[in-house]
């Protein structure tokens, strides 16, 4: 059954924005090739939050892509990144990526949040609003 991963980050300054992106284009292009991905996408929000969603074949997959670089390599600067990094992960029959909304109350209701130095009230209690997704394309 597929395994449907959601992120959640929100820079914690503006100014850090140029060093947050370089780490953010290396994960997802390495998501995006690494064996027992079955989808990638991303959503940028204004306030500074970055969103994120994979699908997996399973987990050993997904540790195994946690584990390589330059995704391990992530995970100390988020603590001086971020002040918000939420992250949730459950089963579902398909491997399509959920849409924005559902990851948004995946996350809510089952998250769990990084430690972090410079926490947010929000990172502890994910009372984040929905995320706020562009306007479909007129075709």
């Amino acid at each position: 059954m597929p395994i449907i991963v959601v992120a959640r980050l929100r820079l914690r300054d503006h100014s850090l924005l140029d060093e947050f992106f370089t780490h953010a284009v290396a994960v997802i292009e390495l998501a995006q090739k690494f064996e027992g991905n079955l989808g990638v996408d991303a959503l940028a929000e204004a306030y500074d939050v970055w969103w994120d969603v994979t699908a997996w074949q399973a987990r050993p997959q997904i540790e195994a892509f946690m584990n390589a670089e330059p995704h391990k390599s992530t995970i100390g600067p988020v603590d001086h990144l971020c002040d918000e990094a939420t992250f949730v992960d459950w089963e579902q029959d398909s491997s399509e990526l959920p849409d924005w909304q559902t990851a948004w109350r995946h996350l809510v209701a089952e998250g769990r949040s990084a430690p972090l130095t410079n926490a947010s009230e929000a990172n502890e209690t994910r009372a984040f609003p929905a995320p706020v997704e562009p306007p479909a394309s007129v075709k």
